[in-house]
């Protein structure tokens, strides 16, 4: 059988040790916002109420110091990232203040607005305590609607007359088009293609599959192309499941995919 090169898919795939529970415990994107460098590059825009410390420098990937974190000099404030275009977040994780846990929040809501000015609540946590050095805490929520800006509205710390957060990330929950890899595959029917995606970073992705996956794909595809369907997509890695794996999937996202092409062959 020919074999197509397959690696890693997009900026969030994840190649997972799947087993027959697949279906009951959900996935989520690596995190969405960008390295930040300024308080609007390389893209979006962070902002807070209170600015001690630059607001994006809780979204610069650093936490392992002091002095990579926002800080505020009330202990009261907001922290906030505006997305380029909205995203539907349902999951964030906030890394403390390195030896100054006393700065976390202990008392917020995380909200969501497409105006900045009127703010949907998301989430509420109240009483959150015990923040370890470089140790993260992640909440989950269920949403379904999609926001350009997120923000974190805090009203309490953790006593200290500063406020300060050293990260702050935030996730999208990932589905599968694909069955349960817990039911037996069918057997391909001969005809077969190479799809290859190209991503919108450039990088190409070769899939050997079934014309059944790749019609699969092609109908995905085109349903979400057309505003409905999930944002994204499942593909079986089949011969390529390298290690003791029932199964392993490649997933991406459609609005990361740039262009696709098929080439149809006869085994």
């Amino acid at each position: 059988m020919k074999k197509a090169c397959i690696t890693i898919l997009f900026l969030v795939l994840l190649s997972l040790p799947l087993s027959n529970v697949f279906a009951a415990e959900a996935e989520y994107s690596e995190n969405l916002v960008p390295h930040m460098t300024t308080n609007i590059l390389p893209s979006g825009v962070a902002s807070a109420s209170n600015e001690y410390s630059y607001a994006y420098e809780a979204f610069n990937k650093e936490f392992a110091t002091i002095a990579s974190a926002w800080t505020s000099s009330t202990t009261a404030a907001w922290l906030r990232y505006d997305f380029p275009k909205p995203e539907v977040i349902e999951q964030y994780v906030i890394y403390p203040q390195t030896t100054a846990t006393d700065r976390a929040p202990k008392n917020w809501t995380f909200e969501g607005s497409n105006d900045g000015i009127t703010w949907n609540v998301l989430d509420t946590q109240s009483n959150i305590t015990g923040w370890v050095n470089s140790t993260p805490k992640k909440f989950t929520f269920s949403n379904s609607n999609s926001y350009k800006d997120y923000r974190i509205n805090i009203t309490a710390n953790n006593g200290s007359q500063y406020l300060a957060l050293s990260e702050l990330e935030m996730m999208s929950k990932l589905s599968s088009s694909t069955p349960n890899p817990g039911t037996e595959e069918p057997t391909p029917n001969g005809d077969r293609a190479i799809l290859v995606v190209t991503m919108t970073t450039g990088l190409e992705k070769e899939f050997d599959l079934s014309m059944q996956e790749v019609n699969d794909f092609i109908s995905w595809y085109e349903s979400k192309q057309a505003g409905s369907g999930s944002a994204s997509y499942a593909i079986n890695k089949h011969d390529n499941n390298k290690g003791p794996f029932s199964s392993r999937k490649d997933y991406m996202l459609f609005d990361r995919i740039l262009t696709f092409e098929i080439s149809e062959y006869t085994k």
